[in-house]
C-alpha cells in the first residue's frame, strides 16, 4: 500500500459551524481528572483487551494517519471521541487488525497495528471507519451530508528502530499538541494502555527510542 494514494472525498463540506470547544473537551481529561479528583461521572470507558507485541515483524506492522476535511476541529467532546475510538476498536476486531498504539484528537488520529493474514483489508478498515463515524458524527450533530474525512496515509513499517521510535511518537502524541503533559492521562491514546499491559521492560524500551526526528504527517 502507497502512502498517501489512498485518498477520500474532494468535495468541501456542507455549512454547519461546530461550537467551540472547551478545555476539558479538547484534552480528553474531565475537569476532576485535571484537578485531581474523581471524574464526575463513573462510566466505564471501552478497553483494548489485548496485549501490547512485544516481538518485531517486519512487513507486518502499519501506521495510520487521517485528518479531518481542511483540519476542521469536528469531534468535540468525550461523546464524539468516544464514538471514534469505539469504531475504531470494532472494526479492527472485525478485521483482524491488532492495535499496538493509537491516539484520537478532534481533526486526525494515528494509529500503529499489525496485519492479519491479508494486509489488503486496511483499505476496507479506514473506509468502514470514516464512512460510519461520518454518519454518526453529521447525526448527532443535525449536519447531514457534510463530509468529515479528507485523507489517509498508510506506512508499511520494515525497520524495528522506525517501529519502536513510532510508537513512542504515537503514545506521546497528545504531548507533542500541549493537551497534556503526561500521555497517560489523555483518555484518547494508547500511552495508558500500554503502561498497564506492557511488561516493564518493553515499556522503558519504547521510552528510550527518540522520536523527534520521526516524519509523520502531523501538522494539526
Amino acid at each position: 500500500m502507497e502512502c498517501g494514494k489512498n485518498m477520500e472525498c474532494a468535495g468541501l463540506p456542507a455549512p454547519c459551524s461546530p461550537k467551540l470547544a472547551s478545555a476539558h473537551q479538547i484534552t480528553g481529561a474531565s475537569p476532576g481528572e485535571q484537578s485531581g479528583g474523581k471524574p464526575p461521572h463513573s462510566k466505564e470507558p471501552l478497553r483494548w483487551h489485548h496485549r501490547p507485541a512485544h516481538v518485531f515483524e517486519p512487513n507486518q506492522l502499519y501506521m495510520v494517519t487521517a485528518s479531518t476535511v481542511h483540519k476542521q476541529l469536528l469531534f468535540r467532546g468525550d461523546e464524539h471521541m468516544e464514538m471514534l475510538r469505539n469504531h475504531l476498536f470494532s472494526l479492527s476486531e472485525k478485521f483482524g487488525w491488532e492495535l499496538q498504539a493509537w491516539a484520537l484528537f478532534a481533526n486526525h488520529y494515528h494509529f500503529i497495528a499489525k496485519a492479519p493474514p491479508e494486509a489488503q483489508t486496511l483499505k476496507k478498515l479506514v473506509r468502514q471507519l470514516h464512512s460510519l463515524t461520518a454518519r454518526e458524527l453529521n447525526r448527532m450533530d443535525g449536519c447531514s451530508g457534510r463530509q468529515v474525512w479528507f485523507q489517509y496515509w498508510d506506512t508499511c513499517l520494515t525497520y524495528e528502530k522506525s517501529y519502536y521510535a513510532r510508537l513512542n511518537y504515537v503514545m506521546n502524541n497528545p504531548v507533542h499538541h500541549g493537551l497534556v503533559s503526561v500521555a497517560s492521562v489523555y483518555k484518547f491514546c494508547s500511552a495508558g494502555w500500554f503502561e498497564t499491559e506492557a511488561d516493564q521492560g518493553f515499556v522503558n524500551k519504547v521510552r528510550s527510542f527518540q522520536y523527534d526526528q520521526v516524519k509523520v504527517q502531523d501538522e494539526f
